[in-house]
């Protein structure tokens, strides 16, 4: 496993302890690390191949992106705006990030991650947040919900 992959991994074990404590509904995936990885993966191949630095691994977009799939599934919806009407911005800021730029991308229902980052980039706004150029750091959120998962990727930059 490379470093980047622990990265993920320890992301996600992590963060899913917090999502458990706020709704113990909250399934994931059993190989949610291998999907995040590969979201990350896919992302940052995207970037490159645009001609835009990779970003990094950040566990307070993280935080924010599991917690926001967390909230999908739960409570059955599937939207930007949370259950309790909070943006992603103000997600990330509970999260503890001090954020200049955030953007998320969310999906449901794909099972696997690659229809995720070709969906994304074939649309345009979703493209435009993962290329943002000023963008350095993402968080992944993936939980299972019985019609498949939810998908949340946080793209971000700290003032």
């Amino acid at each position: 496993m490379n470093q980047f992959a622990r990265i993920i991994s320890l992301f996600v074990f992590s963060t899913l302890g917090t999502a458990a404590a706020a709704a113990s509904t909250c399934v994931t995936p059993a190989n949610v690390n291998a999907l995040a990885t590969e979201i990350a993966a896919g992302v940052n191949a995207s970037r490159r191949a645009n001609g835009q630095a990779p970003l990094r691994f950040s566990p307070t977009l993280g935080r924010a992106a599991m917690g926001h799939a967390c909230d999908m599934l739960v409570n059955n919806f599937f939207d930007h705006r949370g259950s309790d009407g909070s943006s992603s911005q103000v997600r990330v800021q509970k999260a503890g990030y001090n954020d200049c730029i955030v953007a998320e991308n969310i999906a449901w229902g794909y099972p696997r991650s690659e229809q995720i980052i070709n969906g994304w980039m074939n649309s345009p706004g979703h493209r435009r947040n993962m290329l943002h150029p000023r963008i350095e750091e993402f968080g992944v959120g993936i939980t299972q919900g019985p019609r498949g998962p939810y998908w949340v990727l946080v793209v971000g930059k700290q003032c």
